[in-house]
């Protein structure tokens, strides 16, 4: 007798628009290893999001996003805004354009290995961040990172192209920013009550490791340490040459050798206030503003637990 307690809530338009096909994949899977699971396939933006919030109330065990970092995102806040993250396990089948905290996760790229992950019933607890603003007073949740800056303008930017894929897109994003260079943000900046004035284009609340397919922006990140990675770009980066510098920097992850022109170091809560300008605002590569004025984060520890190898 197989089990009916599993919940595929898919994007069909994931691995360049093969998802069903994957969807009868993964259900072949689920099935050989004796479970059976729900297929469920999203048609719009939120409707992960909801679809996750119906699962919860049918009282489904284990909830699976099988999709990119956006449709992860989404699964995300249906199970926490359930108030009951406690009653499920998620797991992640990436199949998406980024995949970002898949592989932060250490979860396998290849559907059957990630769906062994999930049969082997190793569930453990990942921290979850919780970002409040004007436009979600009662919260945003991620899983990777949010941030502001030069950041959410790749990743917006990037989603607009509908024939590119994973890392060209962010680089084709990336020169696109080249040739409309932006002006620094003048933030108020509280990081675990302690209070200061920042300018800067850059500032990134990570909880994963790395963004935009090959930013690694917070090399010493853990999924479960219980506290953000904080990474800012110290003074206003002015000229095209330095961006391209700090761009090299992130690609691997050298940022935290250069005290001179970036902070790194970690935080519970941290709160961002913009003094004139609004800003271009993220959470995994969805957007959480475009004219934000101020952004508030906490981190949950271990709150969720998700099948994932012992990292």
């Amino acid at each position: 007798m197989l089990e009916k307690d599993i919940l595929l809530i898919i994007n069909p338009n994931a691995s360049k628009g093969k998802g069903r096909k994957k969807a009868h994949d993964i259900r072949d899977l689920f099935k050989a290893g004796g479970r059976q699971c729900t297929v469920a396939y999203t048609s719009n933006p939120g409707h992960a999001e909801r679809l996750a919030a119906k699962g919860m109330v049918y009282g489904y065990k284990e909830i699976i996003a099988a999709g990119g970092d956006g449709t992860v995102n989404e699964v995300v806040n249906g199970i926490m805004k359930s108030r009951k993250a406690s009653s499920v396990s998620m797991g992640i089948i990436p199949i998406g354009r980024g995949n970002d905290f898949a592989w932060a996760a250490g979860i396998p790229a290849n559907i059957e290995k990630a769906v062994n992950l999930i049969l082997s019933h190793k569930a453990r607890p990942v921290d979850v961040g919780v970002a409040k603003g004007p436009e979600y007073p009662d919260g945003m949740y991620f899983l990777n990172g949010t941030g502001i800056g030069f950041e959410p303008m790749v990743n917006f930017r990037a989603s607009e192209y509908r024939h590119l894929n994973g890392m060209p897109s962010y680089i084709m994003a990336f020169f696109g920013i080249l040739r409309n260079f932006p002006s620094p943000y003048h933030l108020q900046v509280e990081i675990d009550g302690k209070e200061f004035a920042l300018d800067t284009q850059q500032f990134s609340i990570l909880n994963g490791r790395r963004m935009g397919s090959a930013f690694i922006l917070g090399p010493k990140a853990k999924i479960d340490d219980g506290v953000f990675d904080i990474m800012y770009v110290k003074k206003p980066i002015v000229t095209r040459g330095s961006l391209i510098s700090a761009v090299l920097c992130f690609l691997r992850g050298a940022h935290v050798k250069d005290t001179e022109h970036f902070v790194y170091m970690n935080a519970r809560e941290v709160r961002l206030q913009a003094s004139e300008n609004v800003m271009q605002i993220h959470c995994d590569g969805e957007a959480f503003s475009h004219e934000g004025r101020w952004i508030e984060c906490e981190i949950l520890p271990g709150i969720l637990n998700l099948y994932r190898p012992e990292v």
